[in-house]
């Protein structure tokens, strides 16, 4: 006849990883203000996309693919730059 093992333990499950989201109350503003001089993460992509549009539109260069490999980044990441230009209401039919 066997004894059942019993273990106990505690474990603590910290889920402040990434895309840990932060929870504003009404009122509150930003936590850290934002360094002088510098733009938002955002708005730098914003102005890429609009430039890389400003290429294709002009003939500079033909395709995302292209694009991907002068900036060494994979096709999907251009996409996902060129997207931003849906938000702001540039979009165009997608080049590929």
């Amino acid at each position: 006849m066997t004894t059942p093992l019993k273990i106990e333990s505690e474990f603590h499950f910290d889920r402040r990883g990434r895309g840990f989201r932060k929870e504003l109350k009404p009122g509150e503003g930003p936590r850290r203000p934002a360094e002088p001089g510098r733009l938002p993460r955002v708005t730098r992509f914003m102005a890429l996309a609009i430039r890389i549009d400003r290429l294709l539109r002009d003939g500079a260069v033909e395709s995302y693919a292209e694009l991907a490999r002068l900036g060494h980044v994979t096709r999907a990441r251009v996409t996902q730059v060129m997207n931003l230009l849906h938000l702001a209401g540039h979009a165009r039919p997608a080049l590929r």
